[in-house]
């Protein structure tokens, strides 16, 4: 899988030559791993990487932390930002009770929902103090 997606990269870069190209991988790999794999095409194309976000999609975290914990920690290790997504959907303690289960991982979880326009303008200010 990661020889196709350098392979997709590589061919997306080369042929439309975008401003940006977002990855989700959709709970399928690590942090570490698809920097690994998003290095890998710049043998033979040029290209910025920007910084890794992950987001926590609040009102499935439960499960997540139940069902794919290592994977869950997998994204947040190595991330630039981390948001819980679908913020407005959440009350202040299921909020608080991601923050406090996932301390000892990861500090400074930003709230975000598109929706409600929560906490847009704080990733943005996070993502900009990386450069």
């Amino acid at each position: 899988m990661a020889a196709s997606l350098v392979v997709g990269i590589k061919d997306f870069r080369r042929n439309v030559s975008p401003d940006f190209l977002f990855l989700e991988p959709s709970e399928l790999v690590v942090t570490p791993e698809i920097r690994n794999v998003t290095r890998m095409g710049l043998r033979d194309v040029a290209y910025e990487i920007g910084p890794f976000i992950t987001l926590l999609p609040g009102p499935v975290f439960q499960y997540l932390w139940e069902e794919r914990r290592f994977l869950l920690l997998g994204q947040l290790q190595g991330a630039d930002v981390v948001a819980i997504s679908k913020a407005d959907l959440l009350d202040a303690g299921e909020i608080e009770y991601i923050r406090n289960t996932l301390d000892a991982h990861r500090r400074g979880i930003l709230q975000l929902s598109t929706h409600a326009g929560l906490g847009l303008e704080k990733v943005v200010k996070a993502i900009e103090g990386l450069d």
